[in-house]
């Protein structure tokens, strides 16, 4: 893909999402829209994954994880304030970032070996 092409995608994928914003049931089909139309990534639902478990004090979930790049993504629905603690299902209160960190201390080896033996990086985004 032309960076012209990729940008034009780009665009009409944010003009497509704007306004979007409900974690649960647009998640996935963003990520692999993104993928797909935007960064040319022709079999997405072979790049990423999503809802891996993670084994805390109570089963948790990573919203996806791109484990060719070692990217984890831990995603808030719109108008989530990203800097602010959010209550999680165990009833802590963590903020997206904090969330992500408490995931990789708890992967399985398995999962930070398929990651190319390193813990994943952080990406923020916000209001994409």
């Amino acid at each position: 893909m032309t960076d012209t092409k990729q940008k034009t995608a780009a665009k009409a994928f944010a003009e497509h999402w704007k306004g979007h914003g409900y974690e649960k049931g647009e998640s996935q089909s963003f990520w692999l829209e993104l993928l797909q139309s935007v960064y040319g990534v022709e079999s997405p639902t072979h790049f990423i994954v999503f809802e891996e478990q993670v084994h805390l004090d109570h089963t948790s979930f990573i919203d996806g994880m791109i484990p060719s790049t070692r990217v984890m993504i831990e995603q808030k629905g719109l108008g989530k304030d990203l800097k602010k603690p959010i209550r999680q299902s165990d009833g802590t209160f963590l903020t997206p970032f904090q969330q992500a960190k408490r995931y990789i201390v708890e992967l399985p080896k398995d999962i930070i070996v398929k990651t190319a033996r390193r813990q994943p990086p952080f990406l923020r985004l916000g209001n994409v």
